[in-house]
């Protein structure tokens, strides 16, 4: 099922248009995502970000379609939406694209799927285990790291813009790297850090992942300062990251704090005023908000001992100090580490999974609110991954924890969950949505600049990529 209607874009002052013919692409081999028998469609038009359609048309499939009205502009969005007796059953939209007088019409890809359905791709990226998806700047997808050796050293690059994957940039040979995007925009880069070499020694150098309009480049800046594993890393409001923590390959935790800036295209790193109270490994550092100098939450990870650390720590950005721990005293209700944290549209940090002091799982979920601190506030269900899963914020504020496994060495699971805060007592309810085509762990899962969740990586094979289309609220 496919429709490639004509797009009559206009001149705000009546002068003649140029026509836009977005291309769809659908799940592959996958009937039960496509959003099929739909016997009405609505193609509109509108900014990124905004409610307000520019031009809307509804169409029989297979019709073709003409609209007009649309200004030129670069920050132009196309929706379309699937129906069945008057229930939306599909949903699509591009990234944001500009459309000028002067240009070539672009021709962006959108993906259109059954609502709340994992989909497969037709893209195969290389198996990884254990390494990151990172969304740049352009809106694409970096899948980079891992503990394979051969994937480890290629980035790959998923664009949601035109549906393809490509290999984007050669890496050093490392495993176990570290990745976090450095400066805003699409000027942003992307810092590869840490990691250990195939003689099991850290590696300090930073690789700097710069795209431009599609293509790639790396740099590679030795400084050797930041030769860990087990860190995190963390962006910031103005543009920087910090590193915290983690250990020397062999080595304890340490308590280092550094700030990595892009400064005029060189890179810097600069320790922080403070070093952690408790170093640990093995632990999740999440910025608390956008505002200018947001504090950085520091919270589980495991000690020299390797018992897991209850205390949270709190960094603040501007001063680069710790938050005095004589007033800020926030224990864990269930120490742990190999956790996942993330952010909530209100501000509170969720803590999800991971292993206890005894190395046993954790299904208990923690909310930390700086009024509060940390309170259990429900549990993740039985089957549900708690170690080498991914946690990822959708549009409307919820969060898809997909595949991992039950237990350390446990087989990975193909379920998949939606936690949702309810914002007036501040439970959190969890509920089950589409299961995964094939079992995943440690593998790569980001938002896209559509709105979809691309998933890849973590099976026993190398196997198509996944994406997870959510619900259209919040992806305008």
């Amino acid at each position: 099922m496919r429709w490639w209607p004509a797009l009559a874009i206009v001149a705000a002052c009546g002068e003649a248009g140029v026509t836009l013919r977005p291309v769809y692409d659908l799940p592959v081999d996958d009937p039960d995502a496509v959003a099929s028998g739909i016997d009405a469609v609505e193609l509109a038009v509108a900014r990124a970000g905004s409610a307000q359609d520019l031009a809307s048309v509804t169409f029989t499939p297979g019709a073709a379609a003409e609209l007009g009205g649309v200004p030129f502009a670069d920050d132009l969005v196309v929706h379309l939406t699937g129906r069945l007796g008057g229930s939306d059953v599909g949903y699509g939209r591009t990234c944001a694209f500009a459309l000028t007088a002067d240009d070539e019409p672009p021709t962006p890809h959108l993906w259109f799927a059954r609502n709340v359905k994992f989909a497969n791709v037709d893209v195969t990226p290389r198996l990884r285990r254990g390494g990151q998806a990172v969304t740049a700047g352009d809106g694409s997808a970096l899948l980079l790291g891992g503990g394979d050796r051969v994937a480890a050293m290629v980035a790959e690059r998923f664009d949601p813009g035109t549906g393809a994957l490509t290999d984007a940039v050669p890496l050093l040979d490392r495993t176990q790297a570290m990745a976090v995007p450095l400066g805003s925009g699409a000027a942003g880069r992307v810092a590869v850090f840490g990691g250990v070499d195939g003689g099991g020694v850290g590696v300090g150098s930073i690789e700097l992942i710069r795209l431009d309009r599609g293509a790639a480049s790396v740099e590679v800046d030795p400084l050797g300062v930041l030769d860990r594993v087990e860190a995190t890393a963390t962006a910031l409001t103005d543009g920087r990251a910090v590193v915290i923590g983690g250990r020397r390959p062999g080595g304890p935790p340490v308590g280092d704090i550094d700030v990595i800036a892009d400064a005029a295209g060189a890179v810097e790193v600069r320790p922080a005023r403070a070093v952690l109270a408790h170093p640990r490994a093995g632990h999740t550092a999440t910025r608390l908000g956008d505002d200018v100098g947001a504090p950085v939450l520091v919270a589980g990870g495991v000690d020299e001992t390797g018992a897991a650390i209850a205390a949270a720590e709190l960094w603040k950005p501007l001063s680069g100090d710790l938050a005095n721990p004589t007033q800020f005293d926030r224990p864990m209700v269930v120490p742990r580490s190999r956790h996942l944290a993330r952010l909530m549209p209100d501000g509170s940090v969720l803590i999800l999974g991971g292993v206890d002091a005894l190395g046993a799982p954790v299904s208990t979920i923690e909310r930390y609110t700086i009024d509060a601190g940390f309170v259990a506030v429900g549990d993740l269900p039985t089957g549900a991954g708690l170690v080498d899963a991914t946690a990822t914020p959708l549009p409307d504020g919820r969060i898809l924890v997909v595949g991992g496994r039950p237990a350390p060495g446990a087989p990975a699971v193909a379920t998949a969950v939606i936690a949702r805060l309810d914002v007036i007592d501040g439970s959190v309810d969890v509920v089950a949505t589409d299961r995964l085509a094939v079992p995943r762990a440690g593998h790569q899962a980001t938002l896209l600049c559509d709105g979809t969740v691309l998933v890849s990586g973590g099976a026993d094979a190398v196997v198509r990529a996944e994406r997870y289309n959510p619900p259209a609220t919040g992806r305008r």
